[in-house]
């Protein structure tokens, strides 16, 4: 009884294990951070997410807005790689 508990935890260790390696090999990064900004700088758009990190949103975007929302709370942000290039197209 003993060896097959202890097998069984052997087991859910790698399973554990490969699970947290396939997710550390993402190009991904994870931060949770408080929002902050000054009342001109939210109007201009920037914006402080904890004591490292300054983002610019264009004014009138939808990511001022939702930033501009948030001021005060943490919020996560998740940043990823996007595979191959892309060009922006003006629409007209």
């Amino acid at each position: 009884m003993r060896k097959a508990m202890i097998g069984w935890m052997v087991v859910a260790a790698l399973l554990l294990g490969m699970s947290i390696g396939r997710a550390a090999d993402k190009d991904e990064t994870t931060l949770t951070a408080q929002v902050s900004s000054a009342e001109h700088e939210t109007e201009e758009g920037y914006f402080s997410l904890g004591p490292d990190t300054t983002v610019l949103a264009k004014p009138g975007t939808d990511l001022q807005r939702f930033l501009s929302r948030q001021k005060g709370r943490r919020i996560r942000v998740t940043l990823t790689l996007v595979g191959g290039e892309q060009l922006s197209r003006l629409e007209r």
